[in-house]
């Protein structure tokens, strides 16, 4: 397995996206606070984008304020140069693992590799903070996500409610063949 300990990822993903005019920014409450109605319509324009093909719903204000455990720690938004969102994931502690709620991208930003920027960020900080394990859910027809998920080292754990897919990952596995992948190199 290929050496990365050299690697600083938390620049490697700033830089990278710089060079595209983005930055990743954690979400804070502050920063939801301030531009609620920015998040809002950014989650709710694609839930409702999907809510035929995966059965979702528009979320209330509840959803962006509830105070998870280290919600404001491990949640990160991505911004284009005029300030304005491409990307959101919600992510919080349960117990010992790292738990992604959500992720959204803006229709004209997919296939940009901002689900990859944004991987290699949340492994680094949850290491960073000592964790080891990510786990989520995704709707089970949701091709696109889920093959790019087993791309970056995810594995599929088992199905719930015969309709999401519960997935897990180890986070060093899978920053580095996250980073692998953006790099066009095998681990």
């Amino acid at each position: 397995m290929q050496d990365l300990s050299e690697i600083n990822f938390h620049e490697f993903v700033r830089d990278k996206l710089s060079d595209h005019q983005l930055k990743i920014i954690p979400i804070t409450e502050s920063l939801i606070k301030k531009r609620f109605q920015d998040f809002y319509n950014f989650v709710n324009s694609i839930r409702l984008e999907y809510s035929d093909l995966y059965g979702w719903k528009e979320e209330d204000e509840n959803y962006f304020l509830n105070p998870m455990v280290d919600k404001w720690k491990f949640s990160y938004c991505i911004t284009d140069r005029n300030d304005e969102i491409c990307f959101v994931n919600f992510s919080s502690v349960y117990g010992d693992v790292i738990h992604n709620h959500c992720t959204y991208v803006r229709s004209d930003m997919r296939n940009h590799n901002l689900a990859k920027f944004h991987m290699i960020k949340l492994c680094q900080t949850g290491i960073d903070h000592g964790f080891m394990e990510q786990e989520g859910y995704w709707p089970k027809n949701n091709n696109r996500s889920i093959i790019l998920f087993l791309k970056m080292g995810w594995e599929i754990d088992s199905i719930r409610n015969e309709k999401d897919l519960k997935m897990k990952a180890d986070l060093l596995l899978v920053r580095n063949r996250t980073y692998n992948l953006l790099n066009g190199t095998n681990d």
